[in-house]
Protein backbone atom coordinates (compact mmCIF):
# COMPACT_ATOMS: atom_id res chain seq x y z
CA UNK A 1 0.00 0.00 0.00
CA UNK A 2 1.42 3.39 -0.95
CA UNK A 3 1.60 6.29 1.46
CA UNK A 4 -1.27 8.19 -0.16
CA UNK A 5 -3.62 5.24 0.13
CA UNK A 6 -2.70 4.68 3.78
CA UNK A 7 -3.10 8.39 4.41
CA UNK A 8 -6.64 8.31 3.02
CA UNK A 9 -7.52 5.34 5.23
CA UNK A 10 -6.02 7.04 8.26
CA UNK A 11 -7.97 10.23 7.56
CA UNK A 12 -11.21 8.26 7.35
CA UNK A 13 -10.53 6.30 10.54
CA UNK A 14 -9.47 9.35 12.53
CA UNK A 15 -12.46 11.37 11.30
CA UNK A 16 -14.82 8.63 12.51
CA UNK A 17 -13.06 8.58 15.90
CA UNK A 18 -13.12 12.36 16.33
CA UNK A 19 -16.83 12.50 15.44
CA UNK A 20 -17.74 9.70 17.88
CA UNK A 21 -18.99 10.11 21.45
CA UNK A 22 -16.72 9.55 24.47
CA UNK A 23 -16.72 5.89 25.54
CA UNK A 24 -17.20 4.79 21.93
CA UNK A 25 -15.57 1.42 21.37
CA UNK A 26 -13.56 0.54 18.28
CA UNK A 27 -12.39 -2.78 16.90
CA UNK A 28 -9.98 -3.43 14.05
CA UNK A 29 -12.81 -5.27 12.28
CA UNK A 30 -14.87 -2.04 12.22
CA UNK A 31 -12.67 -0.90 9.34
CA UNK A 32 -12.14 -4.25 7.61
CA UNK A 33 -13.53 -2.92 4.34
CA UNK A 34 -10.89 -0.15 4.21
CA UNK A 35 -7.70 -2.19 4.18
CA UNK A 36 -5.59 -4.88 5.76
CA UNK A 37 -6.02 -5.57 9.47
CA UNK A 38 -2.39 -4.71 10.15
CA UNK A 39 -2.83 -1.29 8.54
CA UNK A 40 -5.87 -0.55 10.72
CA UNK A 41 -4.09 -1.84 13.80
CA UNK A 42 -1.20 0.56 13.21
CA UNK A 43 -3.58 3.50 12.75
CA UNK A 44 -5.44 2.70 15.98
CA UNK A 45 -2.13 2.19 17.76
CA UNK A 46 -0.98 5.63 16.60
CA UNK A 47 -4.25 7.05 17.94
CA UNK A 48 -3.47 5.56 21.36
CA UNK A 49 0.01 7.06 21.36
CA UNK A 50 -1.47 10.51 20.65
CA UNK A 51 -4.07 10.02 23.41
CA UNK A 52 -7.10 10.06 21.13
CA UNK A 53 -7.85 6.44 22.03
CA UNK A 54 -6.97 4.05 24.83
CA UNK A 55 -6.29 0.37 24.34
CA UNK A 56 -8.60 -1.52 26.69
CA UNK A 57 -7.72 -5.06 25.66
CA UNK A 58 -6.49 -7.13 22.75
CA UNK A 59 -7.91 -5.41 19.65
CA UNK A 60 -10.26 -3.24 21.75
CA UNK A 61 -9.90 0.54 21.72
CA UNK A 62 -11.94 3.12 23.62
CA UNK A 63 -12.36 6.84 23.20
CA UNK A 64 -11.76 8.20 26.73
CA UNK A 65 -14.35 10.18 28.65
CA UNK A 66 -13.10 12.94 30.94
CA UNK A 67 -15.18 14.60 33.64
CA UNK A 68 -14.20 17.41 35.99
CA UNK A 69 -13.18 14.67 38.44
CA UNK A 70 -10.91 12.96 35.94
CA UNK A 71 -11.10 9.99 33.62
CA UNK A 72 -14.36 8.02 33.69
CA UNK A 73 -13.89 4.25 33.22
CA UNK A 74 -16.05 2.67 30.54
CA UNK A 75 -18.60 0.19 31.97
CA UNK A 76 -17.56 -3.40 31.29
CA UNK A 77 -21.20 -4.15 30.41
CA UNK A 78 -20.92 -1.79 27.45
CA UNK A 79 -17.76 -3.53 26.22
CA UNK A 80 -19.46 -6.92 26.56
CA UNK A 81 -22.47 -5.75 24.52
CA UNK A 82 -20.23 -4.28 21.81
CA UNK A 83 -18.22 -7.51 21.58
CA UNK A 84 -21.45 -9.51 21.23
CA UNK A 85 -22.68 -7.16 18.51
CA UNK A 86 -19.37 -7.40 16.67
CA UNK A 87 -19.41 -11.20 16.84
CA UNK A 88 -23.13 -11.39 15.99
CA UNK A 89 -23.92 -13.51 19.04
CA UNK A 90 -26.27 -13.31 22.01
CA UNK A 91 -25.11 -12.90 25.59
CA UNK A 92 -26.82 -13.21 28.95
CA UNK A 93 -25.45 -12.26 32.39
CA UNK A 94 -24.55 -15.35 34.40
CA UNK A 95 -23.00 -16.32 37.73
CA UNK A 96 -22.31 -13.50 40.17
CA UNK A 97 -23.11 -10.94 37.46
CA UNK A 98 -26.70 -12.20 37.19
CA UNK A 99 -27.05 -12.59 40.98
CA UNK A 100 -25.99 -8.96 41.46
CA UNK A 101 -28.43 -7.65 38.83
CA UNK A 102 -31.31 -9.48 40.52
CA UNK A 103 -30.33 -8.28 44.00
CA UNK A 104 -29.36 -11.71 45.33
CA UNK A 105 -25.87 -10.37 45.94
CA UNK A 106 -24.96 -6.85 47.03
CA UNK A 107 -21.30 -7.33 46.14
CA UNK A 108 -20.54 -5.75 42.76
CA UNK A 109 -18.38 -8.27 40.88
CA UNK A 110 -15.01 -7.03 39.67
CA UNK A 111 -15.19 -9.43 36.73
CA UNK A 112 -18.26 -10.05 34.58
CA UNK A 113 -19.65 -13.42 33.52
CA UNK A 114 -21.91 -14.16 30.57
CA UNK A 115 -23.25 -17.17 28.74
CA UNK A 116 -23.20 -16.77 24.98
CA UNK A 117 -24.19 -18.33 21.69
CA UNK A 118 -20.62 -17.55 20.61
CA UNK A 119 -17.33 -19.09 21.66
CA UNK A 120 -16.04 -19.61 25.20
CA UNK A 121 -13.26 -17.16 26.08
CA UNK A 122 -12.05 -14.63 28.62
CA UNK A 123 -11.16 -11.08 27.62
CA UNK A 124 -8.90 -8.98 29.82
CA UNK A 125 -9.76 -5.30 30.18
CA UNK A 126 -6.98 -3.77 32.24
CA UNK A 127 -6.98 -5.65 35.56
CA UNK A 128 -10.56 -6.89 35.08
CA UNK A 129 -12.03 -9.70 32.98
CA UNK A 130 -15.13 -10.46 30.93
CA UNK A 131 -15.81 -14.19 30.71
CA UNK A 132 -18.00 -15.69 28.00
CA UNK A 133 -19.12 -19.33 28.28
CA UNK A 134 -20.79 -21.02 25.34
CA UNK A 135 -24.28 -22.29 26.24
CA UNK A 136 -27.01 -24.18 24.38
CA UNK A 137 -29.63 -22.22 22.39
CA UNK A 138 -32.26 -23.23 24.99
CA UNK A 139 -30.78 -20.65 27.34
CA UNK A 140 -31.72 -17.92 24.86
CA UNK A 141 -35.18 -19.21 23.91
CA UNK A 142 -37.14 -16.90 26.23
CA UNK A 143 -39.13 -13.99 24.83
CA UNK A 144 -38.50 -11.82 27.88
CA UNK A 145 -35.41 -10.98 29.92
CA UNK A 146 -36.56 -11.80 33.45
CA UNK A 147 -36.75 -15.61 33.44
CA UNK A 148 -33.29 -16.08 31.82
CA UNK A 149 -31.73 -13.73 34.39
CA UNK A 150 -33.53 -15.43 37.27
CA UNK A 151 -32.37 -18.86 36.09
CA UNK A 152 -28.73 -17.76 35.99
CA UNK A 153 -28.82 -15.77 39.24
CA UNK A 154 -30.71 -18.36 41.30
CA UNK A 155 -28.45 -21.14 40.02
CA UNK A 156 -25.46 -19.13 41.24
CA UNK A 157 -26.91 -18.87 44.76
CA UNK A 158 -28.13 -22.48 44.91
CA UNK A 159 -31.46 -23.91 46.08
CA UNK A 160 -30.23 -24.53 49.62
CA UNK A 161 -29.29 -20.85 50.03
CA UNK A 162 -32.65 -19.37 49.02
CA UNK A 163 -34.34 -18.09 52.19
CA UNK A 164 -36.40 -15.09 53.29
CA UNK A 165 -34.03 -12.34 52.10
CA UNK A 166 -33.46 -14.06 48.75
CA UNK A 167 -37.20 -14.59 48.20
CA UNK A 168 -37.78 -10.90 48.85
CA UNK A 169 -35.01 -9.87 46.43
CA UNK A 170 -36.44 -12.11 43.70
CA UNK A 171 -39.97 -10.80 44.30
CA UNK A 172 -38.82 -7.17 44.11
CA UNK A 173 -36.89 -7.88 40.91
CA UNK A 174 -39.97 -9.47 39.29
CA UNK A 175 -42.18 -6.58 40.40
CA UNK A 176 -39.75 -3.97 39.06
CA UNK A 177 -39.36 -5.58 35.65
CA UNK A 178 -43.05 -6.07 34.84
CA UNK A 179 -42.16 -8.64 32.17
CA UNK A 180 -45.25 -9.56 30.09
CA UNK A 181 -43.60 -12.86 29.09
CA UNK A 182 -42.97 -14.07 32.65
CA UNK A 183 -45.58 -16.88 32.67
CA UNK A 184 -44.88 -17.84 29.07
CA UNK A 185 -41.12 -18.16 29.70
CA UNK A 186 -41.42 -19.90 33.09
CA UNK A 187 -41.43 -23.50 31.69
CA UNK A 188 -37.88 -22.89 30.42
CA UNK A 189 -36.62 -22.82 34.01
CA UNK A 190 -35.57 -25.95 35.95
CA UNK A 191 -38.41 -27.39 38.04
CA UNK A 192 -36.96 -26.22 41.36
CA UNK A 193 -36.61 -22.64 40.10
CA UNK A 194 -40.17 -22.79 38.72
CA UNK A 195 -41.41 -23.68 42.21
CA UNK A 196 -39.67 -20.66 43.72
CA UNK A 197 -41.06 -18.24 41.13
CA UNK A 198 -44.59 -19.72 41.19
CA UNK A 199 -44.67 -19.36 44.96
CA UNK A 200 -43.82 -15.67 44.65
CA UNK A 201 -46.32 -15.09 41.84
CA UNK A 202 -49.11 -16.53 43.99
CA UNK A 203 -48.41 -14.20 46.89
Amino acid sequence: MNGAARGNIKNYVMKSIYESQPHSIFFISDYADLGAAETIRKILHEATISGVLEKAGHGIYIKPKISRFGKVPVPLEKIAREIAERDKCKILPAGSTAANLIGLSTQVPMNLSYITTGSTRTIKIGDRKISFRHASPRNFAAKGRVIPLLIQGIKEIGEENISGAEYEAIKQFIDRQQDPYLKEDLPLAPAWIQRIIKKLMQE
